[in-house]
């Protein structure tokens, strides 16, 4: 560590979102606010590609959650 910085934790996955398969349900930004939001349109907006900690979780559940499929969970490898 230099000059007090924690140690940073590593992502536990990278998230992607297919705007074009959005139906605007808003689960994702439901389940998992800090990393999904919506437009003006209601489409997906991805605002944490590399969640970490809670919001990791948070994020794989939204993906589980998405009526269409439009989100997808790539586990850090």
């Amino acid at each position: 560590m230099v000059n007090g910085d924690q140690p940073r934790e590593r992502p536990a996955a990278r998230v992607t979102a297919d705007a074009s398969r959005c139906v605007s349900s808003g689960q994702c930004a439901v389940t998992a606010p800090s990393v999904f939001d919506q437009d003006e349109a209601g489409q997906v907006v991805v605002l944490a590609a590399e969640p970490v900690g809670p919001a990791a979780e948070q994020a794989r559940e939204a993906a589980a959650r998405c009526p269409v499929t439009a989100l997808r969970w790539h586990p850090a490898g």
